[in-house]
């Protein structure tokens, strides 16, 4: 039987002399293996395809639940991502990340929507790697039903001033007003703990959580407000997945 799917490959691995394994996200089926016959020649039809990063409309072969390459229209390679070990790094997180959320046999239009706008914005150099790694893993975080309110005190329900210090409850995936958090200094400390916030990074956080997917990049924050941001969004993403990633690793080493 035949099918028809929109994908982006996030891990390949060579099979045999001349075929590959591929791992592709898709837009309506999760995550799926399949394997293509021959991509590893230069003469390969598919062979821009086939490559890691690759997003394309793909023709598969389904038997007993294995799927195999028939034919692939390519959308984008993204290409450009390998040219620095730092964006290549940083691609490579977004898909591990991304294939580990999405769900099997399930719609995952809007995780492989951020991914590829992530992998867009690193390929076209539309913000730095630090920058795309922040937005990416919020975005993340308030699209898989993790997304915290910004607007008020999760103790005394108030609304949040934002002339005073507010305080991300980490664990909670809660903000709490000053009165509330008994934090006194601005400071991001260990997993588990209360992380002051500044009225910059807040701002941010909103603006991440409401913008448009399309729009998700267009907005700056100074090296500080950044470095705030990056902390907090690494943190926040990775207590709710509870996984450790090689890539991550891999990405930090590098930066």
């Amino acid at each position: 039987m035949h099918h028809k799917v929109k994908g982006i490959v996030i891990k390949e691995s060579s099979q045999g002399e001349n075929s590959k394994l591929l791992t592709v996200l898709t837009e309506l089926d999760g995550v799926i293996t399949v394997k293509a016959k021959g991509a590893r020649s230069i003469l390969a039809s598919n062979l821009k395809s086939v490559q890691i990063f690759a997003c394309s409309n793909m023709l598969l072969y389904c038997k007993n639940g294995y799927y195999t390459l028939v034919d692939a229209e390519l959308i984008d390679d993204f290409y450009a991502v390998r040219e620095s070990i730092e964006s290549f790094a940083l691609a490579s997180y977004l898909c591990e990340v991304s294939g580990s959320v999405a769900i099997k046999d399930s719609e995952n239009s809007v995780v492989l929507q951020l991914l590829l706008n992530s992998l867009y914005a690193l390929s076209r150099n539309f913000a730095s790697v630090r920058f795309i790694k922040a937005v990416f893993e919020f975005r993340l975080a308030c699209l898989i039903g993790f997304e915290p309110d910004i607007n008020t005190c999760a103790k005394c329900e108030t609304e949040l001033d934002l002339s005073a210090q507010n305080v991300l409850d980490v664990q909670n995936g809660i903000f709490l007003c000053s009165a509330c958090s008994g934090v006194t200094e601005s400071s991001v400390t260990e997993y588990g703990t209360g992380i002051s916030v500044s009225r910059t990074v807040i701002d941010a956080l909103r603006y991440i959580i409401n913008a448009k997917s399309s729009r998700i990049f267009s907005f700056t924050v100074d090296d500080n407000s950044l470095c705030e941001l990056g902390k907090i969004t690494e943190i926040y993403l990775h207590l709710r997945l509870e996984k450790k990633y090689k890539t991550l690793d891999f990405l930090k080493s590098v930066l």
